[in-house]
C-alpha cells in the first residue's frame, strides 16, 4: 500500500466514524465558521493547536510558518489577519512558540541554510544577535527557550503595530494579543505576556526597552 492510499482509507475511515456518531456531521461542519482565535505558530506542527485548547471545527484560524514570524512582506499572513481581524472579528490573537522550534534550532545551531531560509531567519537572528550578552552561560535548552521568549516578544510587538490592529483597537477593546510559550517534554504552557487595546502604549514602550 502507497503513502497516497493509506492517507485515502484513513480519510474514509474518519468519515465514516463521525457518521455513525452523528449523521449530520458534515452538514453542521460546513455551517461552522465564526473563529474568535488566530494562532500564529510555527511550522513544525508538532504542537497540537486544537487539542491543546480543546477547540472544536471553527472555532479558530491557525496559521504557521517557520520561526513563528509575523512580517509585513508575508502576503499570506497578512491576508489571513485582514481575514480575522476585519472579517471574524476575532477576539484573541495568539503568538505561540515552542521548544523545539526549527527556526529557532537552526539560528543557535549556526547550520548552513538554504538563500531562502536564511533571508526567512534573519530577524530572529537579529534578535539573538542584539541579545547575545543575554546567553552567556546558559545551556542549549535554555537558549531555545530564552530566544523563543524574545522571538515571542517582538512578533507581538510588530502585531500591534500593523494598521489593521491599530484600527481595530481604534473602535473596539479586541482583539487582545497574547504571546504564549509552549514546552514540549512536559507539556506545560507559559504565558509571556498580554497586550490588550486598554494600555497597549505603556506595553509597546516596556517591549521596546527589553527586546
Amino acid at each position: 500500500m502507497t503513502a497516497k492510499e493509506k492517507m485515502f482509507l484513513e480519510s474514509k475511515a474518519w468519515a465514516l466514524e463521525k457518521l455513525s456518531l452523528d449523521e449530520n456531521y458534515f452538514h453542521r461542519l460546513a455551517a461552522v465558521s465564526n473563529p474568535e482565535i488566530f494562532w500564529i505558530g510555527s511550522l513544525d506542527n508538532l504542537v497540537p493547536v486544537r487539542e491543546l485548547i480543546s477547540s472544536g471545527p471553527g472555532d479558530l484560524l491557525v496559521y504557521r510558518n517557520i520561526g513563528t514570524q509575523v512580517r509585513e512582506d508575508d502576503a499570506s499572513l497578512m491576508a489571513t489577519l485582514e481575514m480575522a481581524v476585519q472579517v471574524y472579528d476575532v477576539k484573541h490573537i495568539i503568538v505561540c512558540g515552542y521548544s523545539h522550534c526549527t527556526g529557532i534550532n537552526e539560528v543557535l545551531s549556526e547550520n548552513h541554510q538554504t538563500p531562502h531560509l536564511k533571508k526567512w531567519l534573519e530577524e530572529l537572528r537579529e534578535i539573538y544577535e542584539v541579545n547575545f550578552e543575554k546567553f552567556r552561560g546558559l545551556d542549549l535548552d535554555q537558549k531555545k527557550q530564552l530566544l523563543s521568549e524574545l522571538n515571542i516578544k517582538a512578533q507581538i510587538l510588530k502585531l500591534s503595530q500593523f494598521e489593521v490592529i491599530q484600527k481595530s483597537w481604534e473602535k473596539s477593546d479586541h482583539p487582545i494579543l497574547l504571546g504564549w510559550y509552549f514546552d514540549l517534554i512536559s507539556g506545560g504552557l507559559k504565558e509571556i505576556f498580554t497586550m490588550e487595546e486598554n494600555h497597549r502604549v505603556e506595553q509597546v514602550a516596556t517591549l521596546t526597552q527589553n527586546i
